[in-house]
């Protein structure tokens, strides 16, 4: 199996993954400030980490995580009906594979890391 090719299981070990290696290197940025740490996770780690993975980047992997997300609908969040489908008339619906990814996988870590903050 390649590395854009993944189960449900191993999407959500990622998650967690991605989820304690952000969480660790925030802490460590900000002195092992906990509060510091999570506003710089939410001030533009997070993004960074979502938007630059490959399986937002990538097609095929856009669609297994949709697939696999709790959070596939997340971009309507941010999204109305109208952006919607503006974006496809001018885009075409490939376009929006890689939105639906990064907000799901957005979400899932978000998630993540609140579970990480309880602990």
């Amino acid at each position: 199996m390649s590395s854009l090719e993944f189960t449900s299981t191993e999407y959500y070990r990622e998650i967690s993954d991605l989820a304690d290696d952000l969480y660790s290197e925030a802490l460590e940025q900000n002195d092992n400030d906990h509060d510091m740490a999570i506003e710089a996770i939410h001030d533009g780690l997070l993004h960074e980490v979502v938007d630059s993975h490959q399986w937002v980047i990538y097609t095929y992997s856009n669609e297994l995580v949709e697939q696999f997300s709790a959070n596939a609908e997340a971009f309507k969040d941010i999204y109305d009906n109208e952006s919607i489908g503006a974006i496809v008339a001018d885009q075409g619906l490939e376009a929006l594979k890689p939105i639906i990814a990064y907000f799901a996988m957005y979400q899932d870590l978000t998630e993540a890391i609140s579970e990480i903050e309880v602990n």
